[in-house]
């Protein structure tokens, strides 16, 4: 049923993740190493010098844990279920999803057709499926395989991962090689679409 109420909405379901779970003496870790005054006095320097590796390794690759979620709803058949629902990845890069979907598609033409899926991974995507980004140069290269109509930018405000007040400067260099309309879709004219706003 939540599927099928989400779709019955017709708001797009958001996904936003910050890492995979952690055993419980890493989280301890990670958390001391995203904020060094949370260490206690006990804490000593070379425990906080391996906190931070550990809070750099997971604030680094929580976008790859994006995948986790897209692979489940497109192989899961959650998508071909629903095929009103619409997803959005938010705030997870861009550059890593042109490959998973060729991985997918690969994978489902060599061994998962007898799942119940009634087109490639890949046309889920093009059918259903959004990413929002701050910055991806990697990405911005790949606007073609990944569909400039699925790319949404967003800076981040006020997280200090985020690239305000500089997003002008990011975005111009970023998307210097792109034709100006379809710049302005990925800044504003996709999320107009997918939201109802007024372009």
């Amino acid at each position: 049923p939540l599927w099928e109420a989400i779709e019955s909405t017709g708001l797009p379901l958001h996904f936003h993740t910050i890492g995979t779970r952690l055993p419980e003496g890493l989280q301890q870790l990670v958390f001391i190493g995203s904020d060094l005054s949370r260490a206690g006095a006990e804490v000593t320097e070379e425990q906080k010098r391996l906190a931070r590796m550990a809070y750099a390794g997971h604030i680094t690759g929580f976008q790859m844990n994006m995948a986790q979620i897209l692979m489940p709803m497109i192989y899961g058949g959650v998508l071909e279920r629903y095929p009103r629902l619409r997803m959005v990845l938010g705030e997870s890069g861009i550059g890593w999803i042109p490959y998973v979907l060729w991985r997918m598609d690969s994978e489902w033409e060599d061994q998962f057709k007898d799942l119940s899926l009634t087109m490639a991974p890949s046309e889920y995507w093009k059918r259903q499926c959004w990413a929002t980004y701050q910055t991806d140069p990697v990405g911005m290269k790949l606007v073609d395989q990944l569909g400039a109509d699925k790319i949404m930018w967003g800076s981040d405000f006020p997280h200090p991962d985020g690239i305000w007040p500089d997003s002008r400067e990011y975005v111009a260099r970023e998307m210097a090689d792109l034709p100006a309309d379809i710049r302005h879709k990925i800044v504003c004219g996709n999320a107009a679409g997918l939201y109802h706003f007024p372009a």
